[in-house]
Order: structure tokens, then sequence, then C-alpha cells
């Protein structure tokens, strides 16, 4: 729990990145890790001339922050790390409206810099497949379920105007919660489900569902599935009941959305889903958050300001 409380304090962020120089050369660690070639020549050895990077061979010069999400910005990169900071310090999220005050920037500048920012956490977080083996090299459980998310407007009873989605989460031995994945999918069918798996899931790996019928679709000759019904409606609180970090994932995104964000719009819904999945998976490591934002900023895509607007939703199925 102590590790979990430990994270990096305001104090401590503004001594490491409150200049322009430091969060530069923080995003071109991060870049240069990752592989940054020249775009003329393709040679990867590059030198730093302010905010600009310079290929050694044909010295053409490009911006530090072309080719990501950051890709165009006029705003100081001080501002990008402290909403970094923001968005990944705190376990409710932040508003657009909260984070521009903050940040002492309009509404749509906020929102343009908060969503950029969630895209490249979803990227990032795309690239992980649930499964793999524990810290002790034991074999890891995936636990999947169903999920009907949102609903403000819901069209009278049931589940009419809210969004599907299937989550899944690690369980290691003891109970104890490792990565999770989250993707909204056009219906609890076995082609979502199907799509969910070759997404999120080693070919290989034993999942446990509930009694869905669509979840049958999780198996396969390499990939086994138990379904797994519990007799009472109150999911057990024991740390090694099941699903019990999957229904504690659950349970934290929705406290998250319905406390900052009252509602999303079903276009946007997969970046706030990333978003959660990416900061949750490294809970462990609070004070790093920086260091790993840079690093999913550094491997993500150019998002336009008329794209993130005219987005259409991402459904699986």
């Amino acid at each position: 729990m102590l590790n979990v409380m430990k994270g990096l304090t305001d104090l401590e962020f503004e001594r490491l990145y409150s200049t322009e120089e430091a969060c530069i050369k923080a995003l071109m660690v991060a870049r240069r890790e990752v592989g940054m070639a020249c775009p003329s020549c393709g040679h990867d050895r590059n030198y730093l001339c302010g905010r600009r990077v310079g290929c050694t061979r044909c010295n053409r010069r490009w911006s530090v922050t072309a080719g990501t999400v950051m890709s165009g910005t006029k705003l100081p990169l001080t501002i990008w790390f402290r909403a970094m900071h923001i968005m990944t310090s705190t376990k409710q999220g932040v508003s657009a409206i909260e984070l521009g005050r903050r940040l002492g920037v309009s509404y749509p500048t906020a929102w343009y810099l908060a969503k950029r920012l969630r895209r490249a956490m979803t990227e990032r977080e795309a690239r992980y497949l649930l499964g793999g083996s524990g810290p002790d090299g034991a074999p890891v459980v995936v636990e999947a379920d169903d999920v009907y998310l949102g609903g403000e407007r819901n069209q009278g009873s049931g589940p009419g105007g809210k969004t599907r989605m299937i989550a899944a989460t690690e369980r290691y031995e003891g109970g104890r919660m490792g990565h999770v994945a989250m993707r909204t999918v056009v219906g609890f069918t076995s082609r979502a489900v199907r799509a969910f798996a070759d997404t999120c899931l080693m070919p290989a790996v034993r999942v446990h569902t509930d009694g869905l019928k669509a979840f049958l679709a999780f198996g396969t000759p390499a990939r086994s599935h138990v379904v797994t019904v519990s007799g009472s409606k109150r999911p057990s609180r024991q740390r090694t009941a099941p699903f019990h970090g999957l229904n504690t994932a659950i349970a934290n995104l929705s406290t998250a959305l319905k406390a900052t964000h009252k509602a999303i719009a079903p276009q946007h819904t997969s970046d706030y889903l990333g978003a959660f999945c990416w900061t949750t998976n490294r809970r462990h490591n609070m004070f790093g958050m920086i260091p790993a934002a840079c690093r999913a900023v550094a491997t993500s895509s150019i998002l336009t300001r008329r794209r993130a607007y005219a987005e259409i939703p991402v459904l699986l199925g």
C-alpha cells in the first residue's frame, strides 16, 4: 500500500520539470529510446538545437514534437508536462474545465490537450496483451465480464442509452490484480468477444467469465475458458474471491467517470477507457508516471483538432 501511495509530489515535479529545457530533454530521452529517424534520409543519429532536432548526416531539422500527438502545438512543453502530472496523479481524473483553470488556458485548448494525451495513452496501452506470466513466472488467469457504461439519458428501463464494453483483468496467485484491458463493443455477441480476445489477450491463456452465452467464444483449442457463476448477487469482498480484482477495476472506472465527467460522448469513450487502463496499469510506479507519459507521447500518432471532433465511436465486433 505504501508503494501505491508514493508518487511525484507537486514540489518534486516543479523541481524536475519547471523549465522548457528540462521538458525538452525528458521528451528527447523518450523519443530516442523508441527510435527517431530523420524524415529525409532515415539516419538515426541526431542532435538537439533548442526545440528542434537535427540530423547528423543531412542536417535536416524538425520539431521535437513532430509526428506525435503534440505535433503542431504552440503551447510551451511546460504546460504539456503539467497536464501530464495533473492527469496521472489523481485517481478520479480531471475535467477539461478544471484542467484549463489549473493550466491557465481556455476550455477548448484544455479539452484538445487532454484528448491528445488520452489518445497517446490509449495507443500505448493497446500494445499490451493480457495473459503473460506473473512476476514469479507463474501462469496468469484472466477474468472478463460485460459492462454497461454511462446511460445518463437512459431510454426507459434496461440498458438503453448505455455503452456496452468488455472488461478484463489479470489475476495473480493470491488474488492480486495485474493489468487491465477495456474495450467498447457493438453488442455482447460471439463476434465481439472473439474480436476482444484477438485484440487484448494472449493466444494461450485461461479465461474465467460468468455465464453469459457469448463468452463461450473465448474458448479455442489454445485458449481455455472456465465459467464461474456466483451464487450471490453481491460480489465477495475477499481478495481471493472470483472477479474481485475485475469488480474493483470496474467500480473505480465508474466512480472516476461519474464523479468527474458525469457523462462522456460515445466517440470519445475509447480514449477515456484507454487512459484509465494506462494509469491503472502503472499504479505501482507513480513516481515514474511522467517518463511513462513521455514514452506514450513518443510512440503516438498525430491527432488533428478536426479529426478529434469528427471521430466516430470505436466499437469491436
